[in-house]
């Protein structure tokens, strides 16, 4: 039996009923942690469909298709799946490339190939080499253009800034070092970055960043465009505005005049600004969105209140007006506790020793447990400890499993199959197999995608003077164009031998991301589907824990990985002097000391039950100079407890018990 939507408005508290039940235009929501921003959305679209909007007229945008795709399916959930037949959830780059594919007169892009982020690599890299050396003696990587280029697009702002922002790290424009390494720079800059679009338009490619450029323009520039989007949508529901780009921004602009904006976030957790995200589209909203107003949820049903106690302490502090002061449902509970310790080894090791006593004491899960830091490589060293100690983990964060190597070389020949004339696909899947280079995958395609179709063009390359698995894996995959998911087990089967080679004494770890690859291919209809909308997206972050929700381990996260993640106990590695924030945070100035404050909020907030900050023993006592910034200096005796644990570590780098694991990653670090 469906449910009626005052079945759903019923579970909401005051603050909830107000926002989802407003009746004006449109309305920002500042949500803070943990105060059901996802329930509120899901509320909001019950609510229009019961007032009689019908479900294909609104429109619900996310920063990941896993949480858009949770939205619609609670929705249906909660309010029965006929009524809300065809609700849609998308990510922002995912509806613009539907748009552009529906709307070829509108958006005249034609039959292009999608480039990602490794293959705007490989565009720079055919126009300027390896590295480039700028006037002023710095070098710069393809992968340096592609991150100028991509900020500059996406923060929609000049070549000069973003050259500034990220070759720069984002120091003062006033500091004549910069302006003078800018000004002389920026022609040779320009010059590139001509050819690169040039190149995208003779080989028909367009990236991701076009994709949201191409729909803006033209939605800004074409009335027929901004006609017929917006006609489409009575009301667009966006999740995490926080995280919103001017780009982004300018696309939700577009639609005030003629759709209700319905917009969720929180400015205390806008933590994205490397990617152009700016947390002004909060604070700015009411000034840019004409006929918008601000509710506010504050009553949080994650965390105790010790835990916002502190949280709430932590953003008092900034001279920005966050303005937020969270309640707990749940009031009581731990205080905080701030740990020193006098090597990274013995922070390690009393995590893990926390971890095992949760589990063996305290009949906990390992799944109760999360260890949080500022990246990948800060949770090395309790990875090796877990490894030491037995304790099941996974790794939440850092380079992404579709951006991962071994992936792409798999992918690589479904991405030939779902465009034979993909250039750089071709490029990457010849260039795998022995005795075949650069030149030779060149004279190899040039002969190949002149065919007038992909059955020809596979026919073709099967009478060349090549290995069989090279052609057979191609023949092989295209006649699994339905079945990705089957695809990929082919792919992997040919190309294992050869892939084991490449990867040596990494396969053994490597290989075991493929079955959640082929979890993921599931979700998909065909192969083209597959290779448009997740082995081409750079913004994907699948690992190990979405299809393995049912294992029992630990998990280890960086910070920008982790919002939206919660777990009963939370440990946060290194929150020490110079690293929040970090002495490159300092020298940037209060918009970058301030997103440190942001990052740090967020992994506090992730915190249900028990909060445990570890930092260096010197950080103590800092001289002013350093306590000016420092975060944690001075905190109230009343939220936290401070811990000095006695004894030196009992895991060290000497000490890994002959494991190869642990030994490969202690040797990652240097140590003096």
């Amino acid at each position: 039996m469906e449910k009626d939507k005052t079945d759903i408005l019923s579970t909401l508290n005051d603050e909830q009923r107000k926002a989802v039940e407003f009746s004006g235009r449109h309305l920002l929501v500042l949500a803070g942690a943990g105060t059901g921003k996802t329930r509120t959305i899901i509320a909001r679209a019950a609510h229009l469909i019961g007032q009689g909007v019908s479900p294909r007229r609104i429109l619900i945008l996310s920063f990941t298709r896993k949480s858009a795709r949770e939205i619609v399916e609670r929705i249906k959930s909660n309010f029965g799946t006929s009524r809300a037949e065809g609700l849609v959830g998308q990510t922002f780059h995912s509806w613009c490339m539907n748009l552009i594919k529906a709307n070829p007169t509108i958006f005249p892009f034609g039959d292009y190939s999608l480039l990602d982020e490794d293959d705007q690599e490989s565009c720079f890299k055919l126009l300027c080499g390896k590295k480039l050396r700028t006037p002023d003696g710095k070098t710069v990587s393809p992968s340096n253009l592609v991150d100028v280029y991509s900020y500059a697009i996406n923060a929609q702002c000049s070549l000069s800034e973003a050259m500034r922002v990220k070759l720069y790290d984002n120091a003062s424009a006033d500091l004549p070092e910069v302006a003078s390494g800018i000004e002389n720079s920026r022609p040779t800059f320009a010059d590139i970055i001509k050819k690169y679009i040039s190149y995208k338009n003779e080989h028909n490619y367009i990236d991701y960043d076009d994709l949201l450029n191409i729909v803006a323009k033209g939605l800004t520039t074409n009335p027929e465009a901004r006609d017929f989007v917006s006609k489409r949508y009575d009301h667009i529901l966006v999740d995490e505005m926080q995280d919103t780009n001017p780009l982004q921004y300018k696309l939700l602009k577009a639609f005030a005049h003629n759709c209700h904006l319905f917009c969720v976030g929180d400015d205390a957790q806008s933590i994205y600004g490397f990617r152009g995200a700016d947390f002004k589209s909060i604070h700015g909203f009411t000034s840019v969105i004409p006929d918008s107003q601000v509710c506010k949820l504050t009553l949080n049903y994650r965390s105790t209140q010790p835990i916002l106690d502190l949280s709430n302490w932590l953003l008092a502090q900034s001279p920005l007006n966050y303005d937020k002061q969270l309640r707990a449902v749940r009031a009581s509970g731990k205080k905080p506790q701030i740990i020193h310790w006098e090597n990274e080894w013995q922070e390690a090791n009393d995590i893990t020793d926390k971890i095992l006593d949760s589990v063996v004491d305290r009949g906990m899960n390992y799944a109760d447990n999360m260890v949080l830091s500022r990246s990948v490589w800060g949770l090395r060293k309790v990875e090796a400890s877990c490894i030491d100690k037995k304790i099941p983990y996974t790794v939440y964060g850092g380079t992404g499993l579709m951006q991962s190597k071994h992936v792409r070389d798999v992918a690589s020949p479904m991405r030939i199959v779902a465009n034979f004339h993909d250039e750089l696909a071709w490029m990457r899947y010849l260039q795998l197999w022995r005795g075949i280079g650069e030149i030779t995958a060149s004279r190899i395609i040039a002969k190949v995608i002149e065919e007038p179709n992909l059955d020809e063009c596979l026919e073709k390359l099967s009478g060349l003077d090549l290995q069989k698995e090279i052609p057979a894996t191609l023949v092989s995959i295209s006649h699994m164009q339905t079945m990705p998911s089957s695809a990929i087990a082919t792919a992997l089967n040919n190309m294992e031998t050869r892939l084991e080679e490449l990867y040596k004494d990494e396969w053994e770890w490597r290989k075991r991301d493929f079955d959640v690859l082929k979890d993921v291919a599931l979700d998909t209809g065909s192969i083209s589907e597959f290779v448009s909308e997740y082995v081409l997206d750079p913004k994907l972050e699948v690992t190990l824990k979405d299809a393995s929700a049912s294992t029992d381990h630990v998990i280890l996260t960086t910070i920008h990985s982790a919002k939206g993640l919660e777990s009963a106990i939370c440990y946060i590695t290194n929150v020490s002097t110079f690293s929040f924030p970090t002495t490159r945070a300092i020298l940037n100035g209060e918009d970058a000391i301030e997103e440190e404050r942001r990052c740090l909020y967020v992994a506090m907030t992730r915190a249900k039950d028990e909060l445990y900050l570890y930092r260096d023993i010197h950080s103590i006592h800092v001289d002013d100079d350093t306590a000016e910034h420092y975060f944690l200096n001075n905190v109230p005796e009343a939220l936290v407890e401070t811990v000095i644990p006695p004894g030196a570590a009992t895991f060290s780098p000497e000490n890994y018990n002959g494991n190869p694991i642990a030994k490969d990653l202690l040797d990652d670090f240097d140590f003096n």
